[in-house]
């Protein structure tokens, strides 16, 4: 389990509205593989949710399953991912 990023929570905050807190809450749950960046799962899950609590709730039984999936489906599978959540979420 991983604290969010600030920039993480802001989107969510963005995306979400009153509800942030219970999806930053959700996030840092997550259990995240050791060998993956966790803003990175964070961001996909958030990004998949696309501002639908129901979205975002399949999002994170997916991250669950096969995150590696959920970062294709996200658009942060690539080697350019770093770039994309820059774009995302802004440069942090």
């Amino acid at each position: 389990m991983a604290v969010v990023s600030d920039r993480v929570a802001e989107r969510a905050a963005e995306d979400f509205g009153r509800s942030a807190p219970r999806i930053v809450s959700a996030l840092e749950r997550l259990s995240v593989t050791p060998s993956a960046d966790p803003e990175r799962i964070h961001a996909a899950v958030l990004l998949s949710g696309r501002g639908s609590l129901s979205l975002f709730e399949d999002a994170l039984d997916h991250a669950r399953d096969d995150w590696a999936d959920l970062l294709d489906r996200a658009g942060l599978a690539g080697a350019d991912w770093g770039a994309r959540l820059d774009a995302e979420l802004g440069v942090g």
